[in-house]
């Protein structure tokens, strides 16, 4: 008898223990705001953000507060909007926004999730993203090692913030990893020309007119117009010039067949952690997208991407989650200049 009624105290504690424990946990917000400092329709950075949150979104049970093309300015009055409409967390999904979004949750308390801003994380308030795709982007470039014909290789972006100079580097790497008598040609631009896609048309048409065959482009809305450069340029040799997108998938409006792969960001896995510790009570921590998380990876290759390649880039992949080949993390505009010149002498 004494047996049952010991068996039934530990049973009641139980049940006590974890109701309690379920009771000390938060629940999720119902409403997040999202910054997109250009469209959520631009099938790269600022898409990839919106189907991100839709999906954690439906995961969660919140609803979602889009805020987009804000461009890249004072983006204050939008967020303390988004607070007024009851806003529980905001995330502003641009590098250009790391400065007046903690000063926002300041003055309002709305937890904020910043971009590239780790000095600002604070616990309870601004937790913060943050990218390493260099594993990505280089195998990326090991695939544009074996791809180009011309031994020509181009890289054009939008702008130098840490994210795109990771990948620029990594992606170099691979590159010469591979193809060591490669030439790679570089050009920015613009100062925050994300959205400029003459001007990356443009860039993209110059570095096709000295032998490039293969273009790395990374550019959000810019990158259309690398699209179209290598859609309607033929390389020297009469053949395709291949594109390497950077973030969306661009395969729908590729009409040309030009498109080589893209290196893809789920920002549903960041998202979801970041929703997790507000639940938990721990909000307010440095995220990190990566290949070893499934937040990056690489889009399946186009089909003239022979087997042999496939197998030697998965091989790659491999190689970087075990540890036996490490990326480069090169973070400055000026640290890259140097390793790209060093690497690649003209």
């Amino acid at each position: 008898m004494k047996k049952k009624i010991y068996s039934l105290m530990i049973c009641v504690l139980a049940v006590c223990f974890l109701t309690f424990n379920a009771m000390a946990q938060n629940p999720a917000p119902k409403i997040v705001g999202l910054c997109l400092p250009e469209a959520g329709t631009d099938k790269g950075w600022n898409e990839q953000a919106k189907v991100g949150l839709e999906k954690t979104a439906k995961k969660y049970g919140f609803k979602i507060m889009l805020a987009e093309a804000l461009g890249y300015g004072d983006i204050k009055p939008t967020l303390r909007d988004l607070v007024k409409k009851k806003c529980e967390l905001i995330i502003t999904h641009a590098s250009g926004y790391q400065t007046v979004s903690p000063e926002v949750a300041r003055e309002t308390g709305v937890k904020v999730t910043t971009v590239e801003n780790h000095k600002d994380v604070t616990q309870g308030l601004i937790s913060d993203i943050d990218t390493a795709p260099g594993p990505g982007a280089y195998l990326a470039g090991i695939l544009a090692g074996r791809m180009t014909r011309s031994n020509i290789v181009g890289i054009v972006v939008s702008a130098e913030p840490p994210t795109w100079n990771r990948m620029s580097a990594a992606f170099a790497q691979g590159l010469k990893s591979v193809n060591p008598n490669a030439k790679l040609l570089y050009s920015v631009i613009g100062e925050d020309a994300y959205a400029d896609a003459a001007g990356g048309k443009r860039n993209t048409e110059d570095q096709i007119a000295v032998g490039a065959d293969v273009i790395f482009g990374q550019g959000d809305g810019a990158s259309f117009g690398m699209l179209q450069a290598c859609s309607i340029k033929k390389a020297r040799d009469g053949g395709k010039v291949w594109f390497i997108d950077v973030i969306g998938d661009k395969r729908s409006i590729d009409r040309a067949d030009v498109l080589l792969s893209s290196i893809l960001f789920d920002f549903s896995v960041v998202y979801d952690e970041i929703i997790e510790t507000v639940i938990d009570g721990t909000f307010g921590k440095q995220h990190w997208s990566s290949v070893s998380n499934k937040a990056i990876y690489l889009l399946n290759p186009n089909k003239a991407v022979s087997e042999k390649i496939k197998k030697e880039v998965d091989a790659a992949r491999s190689k970087l989650l075990s540890g036996e080949v490490k990326v480069m993390d090169i973070v400055t505009a000026a640290d890259l200049h140097k390793y790209l010149g060093e690497s690649f002498p003209k």
